[in-house]
């Protein structure tokens, strides 16, 4: 026997019909918009995944300021004493400031920040980001990528600069050994009475380098240039 369904309850069924295909459309869309930041951060030019550092660890693996767990941050692997900042914070009598965005990181005594990147093997890569020098008088920090030679790693001195956010943009070149690879910005030990005192580091970005092409004007040669960050470099 046919018993007719009453209307409401029929426009219930469709309400509930229509706001559950909503959410399958919703979270399919979200799990594209994650396959493609990753696709764009392992292959392509611009900033690395998280690289202005804008998403914020869980308070739970924090003390304070200072990031306690090795993959609190996302997309970033961290060792030794780092800390996690906010634009406008005071530091002494220092009032810290961060080129994009509203956070950084700052990295103390014998501490370093990591993040494993999908490069093409033997093709050359630039690796820009900003810094800024803090307590210390003389701070260095330490690039590098693993695998890679020894001899791909340079030191880098964090110069006093004059400006009115008293920040500065770095660029090193790395060649790729492997299709996967680890970037890594090490802070050693700058002999600074505060294990938390070193520099500060935002803005982290790549951009593949294509070989000098030759231009139609004699003796020309048209080269690859870093990733600029604000038109900084």
């Amino acid at each position: 026997v046919f018993h007719p369904v009453p209307k409401q309850r029929r426009e219930l069924y469709i309400d509930r019909l229509v706001i559950a295909g909503e959410m399958m459309l919703n979270g399919a869309l979200f799990l594209l918009v994650c396959a493609a930041a990753r696709a764009a951060a392992s292959g392509g030019d611009g900033p690395l995944l998280n690289g202005n550092f804008e998403y914020a660890p869980n308070r739970s693996q924090m003390n304070g300021t200072r990031v306690m767990a090795p993959n609190a941050i996302p997309y970033w692997k961290v060792t030794g004493f780092v800390e996690y900042i906010e634009s406008g914070a005071r530091q002494g009598d220092m009032v810290l400031t961060v080129p994009e965005g509203r956070h950084a990181v700052q990295l103390g005594t014998e501490s370093s920040i990591r993040q494993q990147l999908s490069v093409t093997r033997g093709k050359y890569y630039s690796i820009t980001f900003s810094a800024a020098r803090t307590c210390a008088q003389s701070e260095r920090l330490k690039v590098s990528v693993v695998p890679g030679d020894d001899d791909v790693a340079d030191e880098l001195p964090i110069q006093t600069v004059y400006t009115s956010s008293g920040w500065d943009s770095y660029s090193w070149a790395f060649k790729a050994k492997q299709g996967v690879v680890s970037f890594i910005i090490h802070h050693g030990d700058d002999h600074a009475e505060d294990p938390a005192c070193g520099p500060i580091i935002d803005c982290v970005a790549i951009r593949a380098l294509n070989p000098p092409r030759a231009t139609p004007r004699k003796n020309k040669f048209r080269r690859s240039r870093p990733y600029l960050i604000n038109d900084s470099l």
